[in-house]
């Protein structure tokens, strides 16, 4: 008796279980308990430089949120442009807007949902590549999210080489092409020329013609600047970007033109300076000095001043009509210095030049008279010790 009751309460558990399994499948066949599908791409934080309205156009890579009644179901837009509902079908919304797309998706759900309870909307802004070539650290493709702006992406692949030609970066979309002044973008703030990358872009930095520049020789780089009639030497080092390194406290800018004599300016007067094509520009950290010396009071060096001439340097010094000789002033120049004859109120004076100021014929007669009168003196005391020991 007590085996056949065991048996009895076996088959009934057993029916109870199968029961229960059967009964957990039909609803979930039947949706009335389903969980909801989303996927783990939107717990990911989706990055926009603005609220991201219907305007946006969609493409491959987004991800759509989609209320379904009392389902929700996060889906792809996949390469070709459309995305699969499950028991609704598929629709292309690529190239649609967010606006555009809801619109088709609620078309397609809404013959089987009831569409007042439907809703769509953008969970995950799309991922593309981008290909860049030219005059930057990084060439080849790079993978870019939506609402990308030039600008960071540029920042992106390692910026631009200092030979790049950043006046004219262009932007190659389809048939068109999009010429970026990046100068004026990052220099003067230009944030209208900062395109959005779009899927599909191409992107060209060309390189400055090596045959038409002007150079600029720092102490911790040299660069080059396309060369362009009336430029200033100000607008050469703003787009060179040495303004955005750091500035070790430049003293002195030589200007060498091709062909002629270097020529110095201060830094305060880099606007009124211009530059021959080809030049060469060098910025110097210590600070230049002149030498002075001969006829003056104080002899020693002189810090270089562009805007001086021999006179002021001679003024400076101390010097005056009766001892020095204005006419006769020379100036020793060059690594084997060679003393040339200058104009003391007219021509320039380099640095590392050494003045020299003449005594004045007054002073040059009085030494020779004080020399010949002192061998006089040395003679006749000799004759004179001569004859007593003799």
């Amino acid at each position: 008796m007590p085996h056949f009751l065991a048996i009895v309460l076996f088959v009934f558990g057993s029916a109870l279980a199968q029961s229960s399994l059967f009964g957990g499948s039909a609803s979930l066949l039947s949706g009335e308990q389903s969980l909801p599908s989303r996927s783990a791409t939107v717990l990911q934080p989706a990055y926009s430089e603005v609220q991201v309205d219907s305007s946006y156009v969609l493409g491959p890579g987004d991800f759509l949120d989609i209320m379904l009644e009392n389902k929700y179901l996060t889906v792809q837009i996949y390469p070709d442009g459309s995305v699969a509902i499950e028991e609704c079908g598929a629709v292309v919304v690529g190239g649609k807007t967010v606006a555009e797309a809801r619109q088709l998706i609620l078309d397609l759900v809404g013959k089987r949902y009831k569409r007042e309870y439907c809703f769509v909307q953008l969970s995950s802004l799309k991922r593309f590549r981008v290909t860049v070539m030219g005059a930057v650290n990084q060439i080849g493709q790079h993978t870019v999210e939506a609402q990308t702006r030039l600008s960071y992406f540029i920042r992106q692949v390692g910026g631009t080489l200092p030979n790049a030609n950043t006046e004219d970066i262009r932007v190659l979309r389809g048939k068109d092409t999009l010429h970026v002044d990046f100068h004026k973008l990052s220099v003067a703030g230009d944030f209208n020329a900062d395109v959005m990358l779009e899927q599909g872009d191409r992107i060209f930095v060309p390189f400055n013609d090596v045959s038409e520049v002007v150079t600029l020789i720092f102490p911790h780089v040299r660069t080059t600047v396309p060369y362009k009639q009336g430029r200033s030497l100000q607008e050469y080092y703003d787009l060179s970007g040495v303004e955005r390194m750091q500035n070790y406290g430049y003293k002195a800018i030589c200007i060498k033109d091709p062909g002629k004599d270097p020529r110095w300016a201060p830094l305060s007067d880099m606007a009124n300076v211009f530059p021959e094509k080809n030049a060469e520009v060098e910025f110097h950290l210590n600070q230049r000095f002149v030498y002075v010396g001969g006829a003056i009071s104080r002899m020693g060096q002189f810090d270089y001043n562009p805007s001086w001439h021999a006179l002021d340097y001679i003024a400076a010094a101390g010097t005056n009509s009766i001892t020095g000789s204005w006419n006769q002033v020379r100036v020793w120049r060059g690594n084997q210095p060679k003393a040339i004859m200058v104009k003391v109120a007219e021509d320039p004076i380099f640095p590392g030049d050494y003045i020299e100021i003449p005594k004045s014929h007054y002073e040059s007669f009085k030494d020779f008279t004080l020399f010949i009168a002192s061998l006089l003196t040395v003679v006749s005391s000799a004759f004179i010790i001569y004859v007593n020991y003799k």
